[in-house]
């Protein structure tokens, strides 16, 4: 049984929530400046995938991350749900609920694919 992550592991998650958090600084910056495109572009940028996948390939092995690939190319079609109820209800609706009918969106149909996608035993 592992005693934890170690001091380094700890640094590691230091980082890479500090990198995180300047991205969304960033992305937040963009938009004050008007930047809406570009903003919208950066959102999807692959930066915690690349880590992710990385981390899985060398880790877990080919085979592994092919499964997380898959999962993720999936993944695109939820993502573009909520995008167009958001899209949909910006401006007719309060911004909370236009998000938060956005997640529930993207909650269900990501929850289809999960459930059709488990591989069987």
């Amino acid at each position: 049984m592992s005693a934890g992550p170690s001091a380094s592991g700890y640094l590691d998650i230091l980082v890479k929530s500090l990198l995180g958090g300047l991205l969304i600084a960033l992305l937040l910056s963009l938009a004050r400046l008007r930047h809406y495109v570009i903003t919208g572009l950066l959102v999807s940028i692959p930066a915690i995938s690349l880590y992710t996948w990385w981390w899985i390939g060398r880790e877990h092995g080919a085979d592994s991350l092919r499964v997380s690939v898959r999962a993720a190319m999936w993944s695109a079609i939820p993502w573009v749900a909520y995008l167009a109820v958001v899209y949909l209800l910006a401006g007719k609706t309060p911004l909370w609920l236009a998000l938060a009918l956005g997640v529930l969106a993207w909650l269900i149909i990501a929850a289809i694919f999960a459930l059709a996608l488990q591989p069987r035993p």
